[in-house]
C-alpha cells in the first residue's frame, strides 16, 4: 500500500489491476472530500490533478481488502 500527500495529510493509495480496464489507482472516501468544495469544485488545480488520475474512491476499511476482493468490490459498483 502507498500514500499521497495532498495539503500535508497523508491517505492510502492502491494500485490494483481490474480485467475490464487494467491498472488504476484506488485511494479513500477522505481524500475525495479533501480534493473537493461540497462535492461541486475542486480546492485547487493540484486537487483536480489528483483525482484525474485516480479511478475510484472506497471506504478506509475497503481499501484494507484483499487484491481481489477490493477488485470484485469495485467492479460491482464502478462498471
Amino acid at each position: 500500500m502507498d500514500t499521497l500527500k495532498f495539503q500535508n495529510i497523508e491517505y492510502k493509495l492502491r494500485e490494483i489491476e481490474l480485467p475490464e480496464l487494467g491498472n488504476v489507482f484506488v485511494s479513500t472516501t477522505s481524500l475525495n472530500n479533501a480534493l473537493m468544495i461540497d462535492g461541486s469544485d475542486y480546492v485547487t488545480d493540484e486537487a483536480k490533478d489528483i483525482d484525474e488520475g485516480i479511478y475510484y474512491f472506497v471506504e478506509e476499511n475497503e481499501i484494507e481488502l484483499n487484491e481481489t476482493d477490493l477488485v470484485k468490490l469495485i467492479s460491482s459498483q464502478a462498471i
